[in-house]
C-alpha cells in the first residue's frame, strides 16, 4: 500500500504529540491505552505543542509593540497555512517535538499528583478521587508503603515495603521488600525474607497500612 505525500506530511506532523502521549502512557499509572486513545491524544498534545510554539513566536512581536510602539513583522507557522501542501516544515516539527517532550512531562506530572481534581476537590467542583481504580490509588499514596497484606484463603500475612504494584483482570500482582511472613489465624511468626512476589485474586486480598517502628 502506497502513502501518499499528504498522508506521509501528517505523520511527520504527529511526531510532537505522539512523543507528548508516550511519556504520558509510560510515566502513568492507568489501564492499556487503545490505539483510537493514542491517536487521539497525540493529535490534542501535538496541536497544543505547535501552539505553544506559535505563542513563543509571538510574545517577542507583542513585548515589541508594546515597548517601541512599533508594529514587528508577524511570523504564522507554516504549519497552520500550509495543511493542504505536501511541503513539511521539518524546524518547526524539531521545535514542537522538543516542546511535545517537555508538554509530555508537565502532563504526567499533572496527572501523578492530581493537579486537576485537587483543584476541582479544593473548589468543590468534584468530589472524584482519580482515574485509576481504588487498588492503584491506595498504593500510590506516600503514606501507603509499609502494609500487611492479607491472604486468608491460604492463612498467610506479609509484612514489608511495597515496591511495584500492577492489577489485571482476575489477580493483584505486587512485589514487596524486607518481608516477615505470619500466619494469619494467630499471627505466629513463620519466617523473614528479602523480596516477595505475590499474585493474588482481587476478592481475595486485604491490604493494611503499617505502622513503622521508628525505635527498632
Amino acid at each position: 500500500m502506497e502513502i501518499s505525500e499528504l498522508t506521509l506530511k501528517l505523520i511527520i506532523l504527529l511526531i510532537p504529540g505522539a512523543i507528548a502521549s508516550k511519556i504520558l502512557e509510560y510515566l502513568t499509572v492507568h489501564k492499556p491505552w487503545s490505539s483510537f486513545k493514542f491517536v487521539l491524544y497525540s493529535i490534542l498534545l501535538g496541536a497544543l505543542s505547535y501552539f505553544i510554539l506559535q505563542l513563543l513566536i509571538d510574545v517577542p512581536v507583542l513585548f515589541h509593540w508594546i515597548l517601541c510602539r512599533k508594529t514587528a513583522e508577524y511570523q504564522q507557522l507554516e504549519v497552520w497555512s500550509n495543511l493542504k501542501d505536501s511541503s513539511v516544515p521539518y524546524r518547526e516539527v524539531f521545535y514542537s517535538t522538543l516542546i511535545g517532550a517537555c508538554l509530555g512531562i508537565v502532563v504526567t506530572w499533572i496527572d501523578n499528583y492530581k493537579v486537576m481534581i485537587r483543584l476541582a476537590r479544593w473548589i468543590g467542583f468534584s468530589t472524584k478521587y482519580g482515574d485509576e481504580n481504588l487498588f492503584s490509588y491506595y498504593l500510590n499514596s506516600k503514606e501507603t508503603r509499609y502494609v500487611y497484606i492479607r491472604d486468608i484463603k491460604n492463612n498467610l500475612t506479609y509484612l514489608g515495603y511495597v515496591r511495584a504494584f500492577s492489577e489485571i483482570e482476575e489477580f493483584k500482582e505486587i512485589t514487596m521488600s524486607n518481608v516477615s511472613v505470619y500466619r494469619y489465624s494467630d499471627s505466629e511468626p513463620l519466617y523473614e525474607i528479602d523480596t516477595i512476589y505475590l499474585c493474588l485474586p482481587k476478592d481475595n486480598v486485604i491490604i493494611e497500612q503499617a505502622k513503622i517502628n521508628e525505635d527498632a
